[in-house]
């Protein structure tokens, strides 16, 4: 009995840790991303130019995560939370420049490019942290870290919204800054985690993102799918600052409805787990591209603000299930070798190409036709979006082909 007692104390002091991270770490995305077009716009740039320095870091995601997460899983010198304080040194030099630094656009839009690649490119670490402690034996929930994560991404939205308003967007680099140390310590303190990349099984685990989609189909499908639903997100989330204005909203109000958005996740991500065992991924999956389809219309056709608070709050019935699912899913269907590459293809098909779409294609639209334009674009991504992840998850009932990924109903 002591023993056992022990080892829950061990469990929730991991669980602590872990939900720290995510909670730190997500502080500081927020800052860096969550208030891009308000901090570009305050640097000079216009919606089509914000469209090229958000589409452009989206871009250069696909080329670089793939890299990252490939170097990363032959690092046996350093751990992974070693690993990402590297990184995290290197983001914040790269926002401090943009933030607080007058550079010349070009510059500016370039090594904000870099900057914003390089924090989508280090998710994939941090969701295999938690994936290496379940696979020695230390239970850690993933949901509801990700879920503290939305929380923290939420309240510091209200912060930052109102220190914005209160100051200028310059504001942004300071609570970046605090978030990286706050996250530097957090890392610090947590048991360390390296590779599970065996040497043998280096040619393996060095699986192009091409090898593994076509080993994987039904995997790289289903994401394919949510990359469409995600280039409708990356519009209404970037731009959502002119949707906001355009309903008689400021930047303070760009921060409640950012907190309508991310603080759904929580409980959505809190029950992941015991979701996935009473209905299983795929279905799960669906019913997460349809809510895509209420939260992304809602957003489309709201005629005022709180109409379009609860579109956004329907965030957690989307995004917040898509997340940890296909988290899980990975886990659970991948080989081992190819884990953090499959974790890295979730990255790629979303916050990569994906975004790209939607951010580029986004800020054109806007400049060129009007807002009206951008939103039936976002309706029309949305809807195809859904269509193939639905058509996926009846196909996958109808066959068993062994190079697809094993389901996990």
């Amino acid at each position: 009995m002591p023993l056992k007692r022990e080892m829950v104390g061990m469990d929730n002091t991991m669980q602590r840790k872990y939900n720290a991270l995510h909670a730190t770490y997500w502080m500081g995305t927020l800052c860096a991303l969550g208030f891009v077009a308000v901090l570009l716009q305050h640097k000079g740039l216009t919606n089509t130019e914000i469209g090229v320095v958000t589409g452009g870091s989206s871009l250069t995601t696909i080329v670089l995560s793939p890299v990252v997460s490939g170097v990363c899983a032959k690092v046996k010198r350093f751990s992974l939370q070693q690993q990402l304080i590297g990184f995290f040194a290197v983001e914040s030099l790269l926002f401090s420049a943009i933030v607080f630094l007058p550079l010349p656009k070009a510059l500016l839009m370039g090594l904000y490019i870099a900057m914003y690649a390089l924090n989508i490119s280090t998710v994939p670490l941090v969701s295999t942290i938690a994936m290496n402690y379940i696979a020695d034996g230390k239970p850690v929930n993933f949901g509801l870290s990700r879920g503290i994560g939305s929380i923290s991404y939420a309240l510091c939205a209200i912060v930052a919204g109102q220190l914005v308003g209160w100051f200028s967007p310059a504001a942004l680099g300071f609570l970046f800054l605090g978030a990286n140390i706050l996250c530097v310590v957090v890392l610090w303190r947590m048991p360390a985690t390296y590779s599970k990349t065996e040497a043998k099984a280096d040619c393996a685990a060095s699986v192009s993102l091409f090898g593994l989609a076509g080993r994987y189909r039904l995997f790289f499908g289903l994401l394919l799918g949510f990359g469409l639903a995600f280039a409708a997100s990356a519009c209404v989330g970037t731009y959502l600052i002119n949707i906001v204005t355009s309903l008689g909203g400021d930047a303070s109000m760009l921060g409640v409805a950012t907190f309508f958005m991310a603080a759904s996740e929580l409980p959505v991500m809190a029950v992941a787990p015991r979701l996935m065992h009473r209905f299983g991924a795929k279905s799960l999956l669906a019913a997460a591209a349809l809510f895509y389809i209420a939260r992304n219309g809602l957003v489309c056709v709201a005629p005022s603000l709180p109409v379009l608070f609860v579109g956004l709050a329907f965030q957690g019935l989307s995004y917040g299930l898509f997340t940890p699912i296909m988290t899980y899913y990975v886990a659970e269907n991948l080989a081992k070798e190819h884990q953090i590459m499959g974790q890295t293809m979730i990255g790629v098909m979303t916050s990569g190409f994906g975004s790209a779409i939607g951010n580029t294609a986004g800020g054109m639209l806007q400049d060129a036709y009007g807002m009206e334009t951008m939103l039936r674009f976002v309706l029309a991504l949305t809807l195809a979006g859904a269509l193939m992840v639905v058509s996926l998850r009846q196909a996958g009932k109808k066959q068993n082909v062994p190079q697809l990924a094993k389901e996990s109903n």
